[in-house]
């Protein structure tokens, strides 16, 4: 019996456990969605493909399942881009279905022709299009595998005519994803266990591989009496309930962490493929194990390096370790990395004359949001106020573009995790930028998105940037609407807050809405986002950017700066 490949393809999608697919329709995408509609799996239809790419990665990253985007011919099908970077660089398995004009025009430059094999090839796991109608169902369960195995986007280009064939039917072709356990053999295993063994101050470096190996590397900790240091994806996966944390490295991370790594003797790096190599030990032995083979050493020289998954690598390790008794170093950067914590929570308060930082702004939400809610960050402050001030709890999820750093994918990332899980509490930190740039989806948001707008009226961390260079601040301004009149408008609850006094009230009344709901708040735009250490050279271009300032008649926003950060 023969079946239209649309169908074939929907059919396939679905039987890979796809839930929803979100896109914008067009004309040669117009067959699939008939197919969609008459299928198990949910369209959600966009107001800008970009953000259907990146609410399509959320779901994916939260879930672990195959999620689906589909895109019109040529535009359609580019506008995905951004958002399908994002969700290739975060492993998260994402099928994108780019229709394409009939394959009798492929090739002439035909209108709205894009080489889409040209176009995301460097952002996909797999990138292939349909020939044939007889390899509508194998190419199409080869692309849904491939993202599972390899975590990663696939892009399946699909021709109209295709679309439109009606093909036999009989062979069949299935989607097959295995989940082994990976880990190192013995030797590999001893080898490790004699340099930690060996070594007087062991730290443990965690990345987001530590995910569900929470129990396996407070064991080793203990058993190494090693502190714990962790990147920011780490924090949702580390940072609860561990005894040996001392928090965060990089830009984003505190004193305590920094100088722990640099003070160590060998560094214990698990599913942690951070970039800067400035936060790495130059003398110590460092070990890492990872479940990808191409991380090993690529940021950094390493000593040793294995594949395998965190989890498992720890279970074989650990009878191999040395019980020490000396807990000399763990306890030194436990209690300087709580000494930080005191001192960060008391600087955290209402701005000078009622203003609001951001800081103190996102302490207030996390305080009274929901034990498990979800968040969602736009890069820059939004995401560094997210990591360093949203209380991790082993429920919560923080989700921001930290490996692409792309401005907008807060609000569309927050409804992919609402659709992914629509009973619980989902919290859009957005920047005045990052909302605007996608502001069209917000209508979109049906379900009850929380979404809080931190308007400094500015692009703020480029204007960090900026400042750090000694320039000063250059095509950064914004003039930006009433985010709440604008909500309320396209039928969300909105309310503008610019007091520090009415924070509380206004976070709570916001949090407690039976929908979807936007509080626009005014928060101080001369709050910096401080680093665990202060270089020489941004130092000296903040020496020039206050210069400049006062030479410029701007000596007011040099004081304002200040007083709101150092005073």
């Amino acid at each position: 019996m023969s079946k239209l490949v649309a169908d074939i393809i929907v059919e396939t999608l679905q039987s890979a456990g796809v839930k929803h697919c979100y896109g914008v329709v067009g004309d040669t995408l117009n067959l699939i969605a008939r197919s969609l509609e008459k299928s198990e799996i949910e369209w959600i239809s966009m107001r800008h493909e970009e953000a259907g790419a990146f609410a399509a990665q959320a779901e994916a990253q939260l879930t672990d399942r195959l999620t689906a985007v589909a895109g019109s011919c040529g535009p359609g099908s580019l506008h995905f881009i951004n958002g399908i970077f994002e969700a290739n660089r975060n492993r998260a398995p994402v099928i994108l279905i780019a229709s394409q004009i009939i394959r009798d025009e492929l090739g002439f430059d035909f209108i709205q022709e894009v080489d889409f094999k040209q176009v995301y090839r460097d952002c996909s796991v797999f990138c292939d299009m349909i020939h044939t109608p007889e390899q509508a169902r194998r190419k199409t369960v080869i692309a849904c595998q491939t993202a599972l195995a390899k975590r990663g986007v696939a892009v399946l280009i699909v021709p109209a005519d295709i679309s439109a064939s009606a093909v036999d039917n009989n062979v069949p072709y299935a989607v097959h994803v295995a989940k082994p356990v990976t880990r190192p053999n013995d030797a590999d295993l001893d080898e490790i266990a004699d340099i930690l063994n060996t070594s007087e101050n062991v730290v443990l470096y965690g990345g987001s591989g530590c995910q569900g190996a929470h129990q396996e590397i407070l064991a080793v900790a203990n058993r190494l009496k090693a502190p714990i240091a962790h990147t920011s994806r780490a924090k949702d996966f580390l940072e609860f309930d561990n005894p040996y944390n001392i928090g965060m490295t990089g830009m984003l991370g505190n004193e305590a962490g920094y100088h722990a790594l640099l003070d160590c003797d060998a560094l214990l790096m698990l599913g942690a493929d951070f970039a800067w190599r400035q936060f790495y030990p130059d003398k110590a032995k460092i070990v890492q194990v990872d479940i990808d083979p191409t991380h090993l050493g690529r940021r950094h020289p390493i000593t040793k390096g294995v594949v395998g998954d965190v989890k498992a690598t720890l279970e074989a390790l650990l009878p191999k370790l040395v019980e020490r008794t000396d807990a000399a170093f763990q306890s030194a950067y436990v209690k300087r990395y709580a000494k930080y914590r005191e001192a960060e929570r008391a600087k955290v308060a209402a701005g000078h004359d009622g203003s609001i930082p951001g800081s103190y702004l996102t302490q207030v939400i996390s305080r009274h949001a929901a034990k498990d809610a979800l968040f969602t960050a736009d890069d820059g402050t939004p995401a560094a106020w997210a990591y360093r001030h949203i209380e991790a709890n082993g429920q919560r999820r923080i989700f921001a573009s930290l490996l692409h750093g792309t401005m907008a994918n807060g609000m569309p990332s927050s409804i992919g995790l609402q659709k992914a899980e629509p009973g619980r509490q989902v919290v859009c930190m957005a920047g005045d930028g990052g909302i605007s740039m996608l502001f069209g989806d917000l209508m979109t948001i049906v379900q009850q998105e929380l979404i809080a707008v931190y308007d400094n009226g500015k692009l703020g961390f480029v204007e960090i940037e900026q400042k750090a260079e000694g320039m000063l601040d250059t095509f950064t301004k914004l003039k930006n609407p009433n985010f709440a009149g604008v909500a309320r408008a396209l039928g969300l609850w909105g309310q503008t807050v610019s007091n520090a006094d009415e924070l509380q009230t206004a976070v709570k009344d916001w949090l407690a809405q039976p929908g979807p709901a936007l509080l626009h708040v005014h928060i101080n735009p001369m709050q910096l986002v401080m680093p665990p250490f202060m270089q020489v050279e941004p130092a000296i271009g903040m020496a020039l950017y206050s210069a400049r300032a006062v030479l410029h008649g701007r000596g007011g926003d040099v004081w304002e700066m200040v007083k709101e950060n150092f005073l």
